[in-house]
């Protein structure tokens, strides 16, 4: 394997020293050009409801502390039928 130490001849074959200066005015001006971005009102919404589900609790003690007593305490009872149809994938 023959390894070419050329810097120049490498650059030259990704084009970096070929770069015109109109093309680099070119890229320029269209960095420096701002964009504008409008929500809708339906985007905003979303938005909305997005930052109040974040706001809440991933875990609602509250029916967990319910559903652990009710199971400790053996009250808590779910039809074989709702069982079934869950797992079915059925509603009832």
């Amino acid at each position: 394997m023959i390894i070419n130490n050329s810097i120049q001849s490498v650059s030259s074959l990704y084009g970096t020293q070929s770069m015109s200066s109109s093309y680099r005015a070119r890229a320029q001006a269209a960095a420096s050009a701002s964009d504008e971005v409008e929500i809708s009102e339906a985007g905003q919404n979303f938005s909305e409801m997005l930052q109040k589900l974040r706001e809440e609790p991933e875990v609602r003690q509250d029916k967990v502390d319910y559903y652990s007593k009710a199971i400790a305490d053996g009250t808590y009872q779910v039809s074989s039928e709702n069982i079934a149809a869950a797992m079915l994938g059925q509603r009832i």
